[in-house]
């Protein structure tokens, strides 16, 4: 005769080690989520991530156009400044088109990540600081062809402009901090399933163990009953029915 109880026992093993202690974390899910959820943050002040990337692609043509300016009049003359000044606009602005040009979620978060780059991020707040002197520059000595509702839009973009650039260092180490503390959350989640597993079958094992000793008594006692007799006419027939 088989054995029903077995087998519902060990049915029922294996879905307390598959189901009760929930499913193990998937690392790299884990961290890809954090990381997208931090360049998210990071930019949260822009807008959305279109909003992100429509104003990235601005300013990456607004440094380039900078630049070459800069180029073809040197400040006080200076070409050394202006040449220095292009370098650092190229670094940022091929930062800020990569960030345009991201079809992805993943790839938008590989772009905002890649602006912590040593070279990006140290480049940043030097080219940030030159828009905020700009911006400054405008209205102290406002140029003679703009009135000054007119100097307010441009004064508020390179001030604003050149603020995030500064500030790319200091998001990126809230940034680097926040993914250490999830990799050190996954790392939890994954030794916290591994010890409900273990739990899991531990009970497992004392209940599959206690069914087993539950089963042999009963075995045994069923084998000292004298056998019934199940041939009904026979038994018609002895009884007189």
């Amino acid at each position: 005769m088989p054995n029903l109880g077995g087998n519902l026992l060990v049915r029922w093993i294996a879905s307390t080690v598959a189901v009760a202690p929930g499913c193990a974390p998937n690392r790299n899910e884990w961290m890809a989520k954090s990381a997208s959820q931090q360049a998210i943050t990071a930019t949260s002040d822009i807008g959305t991530i279109q909003q992100v990337r429509t104003q990235a692609g601005q300013g990456a043509q607004a440094l380039n156009a900078l630049a070459a300016a800069f180029v073809k009049n040197p400040p006080k003359g200076n070409l050394q400044v202006a040449l220095a000044f292009a370098n650092d606009a190229d670094e940022v602005s091929a930062a800020l088109q990569s960030i345009a040009e991201s079809q992805s979620d993943a790839g938008f978060t590989n772009a905002v990540f890649a602006r912590c780059e040593s070279q990006v991020r140290d480049t940043s707040p030097r080219v940030g600081g030159v828009l905020i002197g700009i911006g400054g520059g405008i209205r102290n000595n406002p140029p003679s062809n703009m009135i000054t509702v007119q100097q307010q839009g441009p004064i508020r973009y390179f001030e604003t402009f050149g603020g995030r650039l500064i500030q790319i260092p200091v998001k990126c180490k809230q940034a680097g901090s926040a993914l250490a503390q999830a990799d050190v959350q996954e790392r939890q989640a994954e030794a916290d399933h591994q010890t409900n597993v273990n739990r899991a079958l531990i009970a497992a094992g004392v209940l599959f163990a206690g069914t087993v000793a539950v089963a042999s008594t009963v075995g045994a006692v069923a084998a000292t009953r004298p056998p019934v007799i199940q041939n009904t006419y026979h038994n018609n027939q002895f009884y007189g029915r």
